[in-house]
């Protein structure tokens, strides 16, 4: 396939963030808060393996004859890791639904929007990237937020809120795997693979396929476009943005979102829900806005990503 460009191939060594790459994130992040209003409004109607499955097979559906007419393939560059980023995104997209059946909308995507905090620390493990003092106070600022929010007492408590930690948590080894494969994938086939991964890992929970009524589907068939539509967005936008950069900006989901649940599902806005907010949102931007530069080790053997090398020539 090639139609990936020398630009792509390489790392990110300019740190400008160009307008498409904002421009782009910002898009993706007002499609995903879409997809989390309908979605939110399916999770009373249809299992969470249905509405999961339906979403991949329209991914499959919809992106497979583009890849083909495009002339680009099916292949991915490398195999194994756009399958590995479809794992994750599979697994963050199960636990997402989980807790929305659990807890309100607005504490769903708080919580979810740790995941720059988890960016950090991956791309500190995989990308080599250093983490600060800074960094650590600000990672930690972030979990204190998500502490106060979460309000763990045994009267206030609930699973829904791990669900949505664990969610964040999945979706940031996602970024991170994204902003790897961008390098040597088109957005298309990225999310094709991550449909096929996930299709074929919820295949064997839904039986009993429940068939919805007129406005179950149209929101099924509303939600499928638009988190496709997200999907394939984001997967562009790290083309012109690195991994922290492009977290700081899906985080406007937080504020689309917020608007539909206290205007849709009348979700409480609590101090406590203000005050962990701010203070995951303010540790999310703190560590986005840091300058990231990799550290000086060679890409030889000893790099944890040396294995792509030869996928990238």
């Amino acid at each position: 396939m090639e139609r990936v460009s020398k630009v792509e191939r390489g790392p990110l060594r300019d740190h400008r963030f160009p307008a498409p790459g904002l421009a782009l994130m910002t898009l993706a992040a007002l499609a995903f808060a879409s997809t989390s209003v309908a979605v939110k409004l399916l999770a009373t109607l249809l299992p969470a393996t249905q509405i999961i499955f339906v979403h991949f097979v329209m991914g499959v559906v919809v992106l497979g004859p583009i890849l083909f007419l495009w002339g680009s393939g099916l292949r991915g560059n490398p195999v194994w890791l756009l399958i590995l980023r479809g794992i994750c995104g599979t697994l963050s997209f199960f636990f997402f639904l989980r807790s929305l059946t659990l807890i309100p909308l607005s504490n769903v995507i708080v919580l979810f929007c740790t995941y720059p905090l988890f960016v950090v620390l991956f791309s500190s493990f995989l990308l080599r990237t250093q983490i600060g003092k800074k960094d650590l106070l600000l990672i930690l600022t972030g979990v204190i937020g998500a502490i106060i929010l979460i309000n763990p007492s045994f009267d206030s408590f609930n699973v829904g809120q791990v669900y949505a930690l664990f969610s964040g948590a999945v979706e940031a080894m996602g970024i991170v795997i994204v902003t790897k494969a961008r390098q040597t994938n088109n957005p298309f086939i990225i999310h094709f693979y991550f449909c096929i991964t996930g299709g074929m890992l919820c295949l064997p929970f839904t039986h009993g396929f429940k068939m919805p009524d007129l406005g179950g589907g149209f929101l099924l068939a509303f939600s499928s476009l638009m988190g496709l539509t997200a999907q394939v967005l984001m997967n562009q936008g790290f083309k012109f943005c690195r991994a922290t950069e492009g977290s700081l900006i899906l985080m406007s989901e937080l504020a689309f979102v917020a608007v539909g649940g206290i205007l849709i599902f009348k979700d409480p806005v609590t101090s406590n829900f203000l005050t962990g907010a701010f203070l995951i949102v303010a540790s999310g931007v703190g560590l986005t806005l840091a300058d990231k530069k990799p550290r000086n080790a060679p890409e030889g053997e000893n790099s944890q990503w040396s294995s792509l090398k030869a996928g990238e020539r």
